[in-house]
């Protein structure tokens, strides 16, 4: 039986993208030019229904609610658009390529849907009217943003010792915490497979565990050999109490000190590896404990404002212009215009909206 391909990798490509991945060739309207960039009008639409789409699956609204909750995000649709094509267009500038990401990420879906090959995955979006070319290079765009917004943005957020101290001192309440383990886990899956299989299983779980412990992210080792229905999530299986697991893998685990990795564990489904990586004692968890948590939840705060500022600073540089009717909530920040001299808000010349876009 043929089955749709899982939604669980693509739908992030999907709604960001704010263009269909079908395989048809239309002539349409440009209803704004960002640089030497344009967005038409389907693309524009397109990203309406997939934003209507995403606040109804969120929020499980209908009627006037849904309307409502799809007119407030529809404000900022065409802004966050044109800041995609900056992001995009700031990464070109900087050298920056994403074709390893593109592969990780198809191979990722790959393995979802339990399929043999990439050709096979593309053959697969064919069939379901999805242009893998198309696809790919969304995968790569949200890639090249992602890396801008790292460089220019979250690398340089500084947060300080004193920063960190303060937090928690003034949060002492939100550290209190029962004995807990989180853990990560590869899984080496046996089900059905005869003896030899199996025995050739076990030695790839050995090879795994030789690498894990050699220093290789076991992050990407998960995204590699995992079987398990956590590798979408990086192996992350949350945090457990005393009580919650099978006793031998409890001793085992919380013997443990954060980081470090469990010998092979074989059971029913086949052949695991943990990963402690996170580890409370009961009670107030001292600040070295809690400090990368302090840190990551700082720089998040900070985050916000930061990408907002910088997004100002690509505007400034940028020739933007829309068509009449439509709105860029963004565009209170002033923005360079094709011949450094028009500021926002007068007309564009008439040929900037002229003539079709081949999609």
């Amino acid at each position: 039986m043929k089955t749709r391909l899982s939604h669980g990798v693509l739908a992030g490509v999907l709604l960001l993208s704010g263009t269909s991945l079908a395989e048809t060739i239309v002539f349409e309207e440009i209803i704004c030019r960002v640089n030497n960039d344009i967005i038409s009008k389907s693309e524009y639409e397109e990203a309406a229904n997939l934003l209507k789409l995403r606040v109804q699956a969120q929020k499980e609204l209908s009627g006037e609610e849904l309307a409502q909750a799809v007119r407030e995000g529809e404000k900022d649709l065409l802004k966050n658009m044109i800041e995609e094509r900056l992001l995009v267009q700031k990464a070109v500038e900087l050298g920056m390529t994403a074709d390893t990401d593109v592969i990780k990420y198809l191979d990722r879906v790959r393995k979802e849907n339990n399929l043999p090959s990439i050709e096979a995955l593309e053959q697969e979006m064919r069939g379901q009217g999805i242009n893998p070319a198309e696809f790919r290079k969304r995968i790569k765009e949200q890639s090249l943003r992602e890396q801008v917004l790292g460089r220019e943005v979250y690398y340089r957020i500084q947060v300080s010792t004193e920063e960190i101290k303060a937090f928690y001192e003034a949060n002492r309440e939100k550290f209190d915490r029962p004995e807990q383990v989180r853990l990560q886990e590869i899984l080496i899956a046996s089900n059905g497979k005869d003896p030899s299989e199996v025995n050739r299983l076990r030695m790839r779980a050995e090879e795994v565990l030789e690498k894990a412990r050699g220093g290789e992210l076991f992050g990407d080792l998960v995204a590699q050999y995992s079987d398990g229905p956590t590798a979408k999530q990086v192996g992350d299986l949350g945090f457990f109490r005393r009580g919650m697991l099978l006793k031998e893998i409890e001793d085992m685990v919380f013997s443990l000190r954060r980081g470090q990795i469990t010998d092979i564990v074989e059971g029913q489904g086949g052949f695991r590896i943990f990963k402690v990586i996170e580890k409370n004692v009961a009670g107030i968890q001292p600040l070295d404990v809690v400090t990368d948590q302090i840190r990551n939840k700082l720089v998040e705060d900070k985050a916000v404002p930061a990408v907002g500022k910088y997004m100002e600073k690509l505007r400034r540089q940028s020739y933007i212009r829309l068509k009449e009717g439509y709105l860029d909530s963004g565009a209170e920040v002033a923005t360079a215009s094709a011949d450094g001299d028009r500021p926002v808000g007068e007309e564009p010349p008439p040929a900037a909206f002229e003539g079709q876009q081949k999609k």
